[in-house]
């Protein structure tokens, strides 16, 4: 009778171990769920608005301005280096505004990329991690590791980094977000020099 009574007793802590494993399934998986849907619905709500940007990359520090609209990035620095690029999914066209300049390339992988919804369909978390109240998750795309950190409070991205192994080759912090403004849809290029660089240009 005792060892019935034991064989009972073990299989009842073994029930509550797999309830409670199945429990803390589903709260990892949920968890995670939610970081991805979070930083996916920011990246959703930023059509039609610019991003003021803090750049780090080889201890240097610039601005910059990213907007978004219609599946087009504007990546405007001209503070810095008199230009501003705008992306599609099949070409970067380059303003210079110093030297009077259109240059048109094939599109290629940027960090950039992230902000347009279909691109960033395409990323898989590889880490992540919750430290007061903000998300730091890592993804990967074409062997291109991105660490975003999701601020809770704010219910929006902070900062976005380019990693190499453990090393941030570069770094850009959000600022500030305002209504969509670009400094090329008002100008007029006509004088300009235009260079085609695509491959198939």
């Amino acid at each position: 009778h005792a060892k019935f009574l034991w064989m009972n007793l073990i299989l009842k802590q073994l029930k509550m171990i797999k309830k409670y494993s199945l429990i803390f399934l589903i709260s990892i998986s949920f968890a995670q769920n939610m970081i991805k849907d979070d930083i996916f619905k920011f990246i959703e709500s930023i059509d039609s608005k610019s991003l003021s940007l803090i750049i780090e990359k080889d201890n240097i520090v610039s601005e910059a301005t990213l907007s978004i609209l219609d599946k087009k990035i504007y990546f405007n620095t001209l503070s810095e280096d008199g230009t501003i690029a705008v992306i599609d999914s099949v070409s970067i066209t380059t303003y210079d505004f110093d030297d009077k300049i259109i240059i048109i390339e094939n599109t290629d992988s940027t960090f950039l990329d992230i902000f347009n919804i279909n691109n960033f369909s395409n990323y898989a978390i590889i880490e992540k991690k919750t430290i007061n109240n903000t998300y730091f998750v890592d993804y990967e795309f074409n062997s291109i590791v991105t660490s975003i950190e999701y601020n809770l409070d704010l219910k929006r991205i902070i900062s976005i980094a380019i990693k190499d192994q453990n090393t941030v080759m570069f770094k850009a912090n959000i600022k500030n977000i305002s209504k969509f403004s670009s400094h090329i849809s008002d100008k007029n290029f006509e004088s300009w020099s235009t260079l085609d660089w695509r491959e198939n240009g």
